[in-house]
């Protein structure tokens, strides 16, 4: 649940009521530092965290989490230090909105006046800390996500340039009656600790005519392979951003070892599919931790 706070005042008819200055909020936009290592900087930031500090006392005042873009009433006048945190939904819920741990907080000093709009422009990046295991864009030959595992030939995810979120190509599953699910993974497993690594998300701007099913396959010490599918997404008709937290997927596994493991299946109802065929389209794919 988000919550507006802020500085609420109960007043009396007497008493005359505070004016308020008002924080205009822009939509965050992420820069980009280092291409070459964390690739595109599309994002889906969704509200922000904010809190004022007073720059002589150093008290601090919550605004609370706030949709993205909107304009909110402020108690406060003067110059502040304003403090603006990225929140995502992480897995695409809206009861699971976070800040985002890989994204910088944005700060500036605005001058608050009564009845006047102070117009903030966010910015983030990708913090100096962040690590990336991969990042998946479909530019070059081989891709990571190469492992059919579905043991059709016929369904698998190829690099196409018919329909590009960014760059030149993207990857590309089409399904249909006779070829109706993929099953892809990583062609290698990762090392994974949330001890070591802290927090872990996997980002993914995607299109689909199908549900998706993103996971991990576990691998023990004796090579014994376990999938687990624990994100589902749903059919979009336009490009989406998702940030799947893998945290306490991977913390609960008895193993530090995972591929990254991507299912879609043609829809059905009644034992008939509902439609004929589909098409799948993923981009920008990237596992990210400390």
């Amino acid at each position: 649940m988000f919550v507006l706070a802020a500085f609420s005042f109960a007043g009396c008819d007497t008493e005359d009521e505070p004016i308020p200055a008002f924080l205009k909020l822009d939509e965050f936009v992420v820069q980009a530092t280092n291409p070459n290592v964390h690739g595109s900087v599309s994002s889906k930031v969704s509200h922000a965290k904010v809190f004022f500090r007073d720059l002589n006392t150093g008290e601090t005042h919550a605004l609370g989490v706030l949709p993205l873009p909107g304009t909110y009433p402020v108690l406060l006048e003067g110059d502040y230090e304003v403090n603006i945190d990225p929140v995502i939904k992480a897995n695409g819920n809206s009861l699971s909105a976070v800040i985002y741990p890989f994204y910088e907080r944005y700060t500036a000093v605005v001058n608050l006046v009564a009845n006047e709009d102070t117009e903030v422009s966010p910015t983030t990046r990708y913090v100096d800390n962040a690590s990336f295991e991969f990042v998946e864009g479909f530019e070059n030959g081989v891709h990571i996500f190469s492992d059919d595992r579905d043991e059709n030939p016929l369904t698998f995810i190829e690099r196409s340039d018919l329909d590009v979120f960014e760059g030149n190509y993207s990857g590309h599953v089409h399904l249909d009656t006779a070829n109706n699910t993929f099953v892809v993974s990583s062609i290698s497993p990762f090392t994974l600790s949330v001890s070591e690594q802290g927090k872990i998300f996997m980002e993914v701007n995607y299109k689909t005519g199908v549900p998706l099913e993103f996971g991990v396959i576990a691998v023990d010490a004796q090579g014994v392979e376990e999938p687990n599918y624990a994100f589902y997404v749903f059919e979009k008709e336009d490009w989406n951003k998702i940030y799947f937290d893998l945290t306490e997927l991977i913390a609960s596994a008895n193993t530090d070892r995972f591929y990254i493991l991507i299912r879609g299946i043609l829809p059905f109802d009644g034992g008939e599919f509902t439609k004929t065929e589909a098409d799948v389209w993923l981009d920008n794919v990237k596992l990210v931790h400390f």
